[in-house]
């Protein structure tokens, strides 16, 4: 058994910085940018209300931002194919293992990430990706 420490949700989106930029000059909210490619681009970063970044927040209260792969980015960013939910489990491998037992193939098996953490993700019966998440030891956000 595993439990569920947090949920997520990251929109995919072309642009990490024009995105954010709507988001603070429509609803006031604040950009992060967490992660660059090798051109400059933010990859990775988060819009919320506060101006404290995710990764230094208890209660995360706004949207994680990730950039569409060039061969990912779509027309149509609206469908659930462009919406992330991550989920945060204290077994990662465990998870793993329930979802192959119940004969569905994630996308992705369980993976160390650079920042510190192990994901592996799928897609839901609708498409709505997965991303299950086990942060390691002194880690506390991606």
């Amino acid at each position: 058994m595993y439990s569920v420490e947090k949920i997520e949700v990251t929109l995919t989106v072309p642009s990490v910085e024009e995105t954010a930029a709507w988001y603070e000059r429509v609803l006031g909210w604040v950009g992060h940018y967490d992660t660059f490619d090798a051109e400059g681009r933010c990859v990775f970063g988060s819009v919320s209300r506060e101006s404290t970044p995710a990764s230094d927040m208890g209660e995360f209260k706004g949207f994680n931002l990730s950039r569409a792969s060039a061969g990912g980015a779509r027309a149509d960013m609206t469908s659930c194919e462009s919406i992330s939910a991550w989920i945060f489990v204290d077994d990662v491998d465990g998870v793993y293992a329930k979802v192959i037992r119940s004969g569905v193939t994630p996308d992705l098996p369980p993976q160390d990430q650079p920042w510190g953490g192990k994901m592996f993700s799928m897609r839901d019966v609708n498409g709505l990706r997965l991303a299950f998440i086990e942060m390691a030891k002194g880690v506390t956000e991606p």
